[in-house]
């Protein structure tokens, strides 16, 4: 954003534009439109008659005269929230809202408005807030309210201006008024910079905590899993060992209780004989 002060008004870049009046609209101190001077060495204007006839033989050797350009588009202010977002850093409505807190909080301290570019802003904020002024749903304001019949006047004066071009209206007059807004949206821009990296700072720290959370779980639950398949493991060999030295012991038993018959079969052969 650039601005100018010259002797005939304040002229603001604003988003990417320069907000200022056509050259042939803009008068100089003698009141006379502010037209570039004749070159040089230039020679004195030529007589009627003579013009027409250079013109008509220019034109004749130079041919048809091209076309002329097609006029640009009107920008309205859905064109420029994207120009706003890329200047600014805010969007037309976050934009507009610093504007108006800037307007509520500095009027008469960091700027002085004049009489007229007070009630045009007021009017803007009217036309945003309540849309287009409609004289049978207001009351009339009465004839000694100079103050409120110019409010009234300059609010009609709008139109039908949408809310998005009144509030875009709004930043570039209040732009023009006052360098500070600059200085005070920037100051904005900064912060929510800030803010932005301390969120993604923050968010990108509990990524972190929720994955090495994640992490150690996963290792705790592998190390449960882990500890019950040993438990298994051991509570499965332990099973196998008592089987086995039951089944030793059943063994014996049945070795000694097939001995034990053995040896009283024979004493009943030794007794019979």
């Amino acid at each position: 954003m650039a601005g100018v002060l010259s002797a005939e008004r304040l002229e603001v870049s604003i988003d990417g534009l320069t907000l200022s009046p056509d050259p042939e609209e803009r008068p100089s101190a003698e009141g006379a439109p502010l037209l570039p001077p004749p070159p040089a060495g230039s020679e004195p204007e030529a007589a009627p008659e003579r013009r027409q006839e250079a013109g008509e033989n220019e034109a004749a050797a130079e041919g048809p005269a091209p076309a002329a350009p097609p006029a640009p588009a009107r920008v309205t202010a859905a064109d420029d929230s994207l120009c706003l977002e890329e200047f600014w850093g805010f969007g037309l409505e976050e934009l507009y809202t610093l504007a108006l807190r800037f307007f509520k909080d500095k009027d008469g301290k960091a700027f002085h408005p004049t009489y007229e570019e007070k009630l045009k802003l007021v009017a803007l904020y009217k036309q945003v807030l309540w849309g287009p002024c409609n004289p049978d749903t207001y009351p009339e304001v009465g004839f000694f309210d100079v103050l409120g019949n110019d409010r009234r006047k300059e609010w009609a004066a709008l139109g039908n201006l949408s809310k998005e071009d009144a509030m875009l209206e709004f930043v570039k007059l209040l732009n023009r008024c006052c360098y500070l807004f600059s200085t005070y949206v920037t100051s904005h821009k900064i912060e929510k910079q800030e803010q932005e990296k301390r969120r993604k700072e923050e968010e990108e720290q509990r990524r972190r905590e929720k994955e090495e959370k994640e992490r150690l779980q996963r290792e705790e639950e592998k190390r449960i899993q882990e500890e019950s398949e040993r438990l298994k493991r051991e509570a499965e060999e332990r099973r196998r060992i008592e089987e086995e030295k039951l089944r030793l012991e059943q063994q014996k038993q049945h070795y000694r209780n097939s001995k034990k018959q053995q040896q009283l079969e024979r004493l009943c052969l030794q007794h019979q004989r």
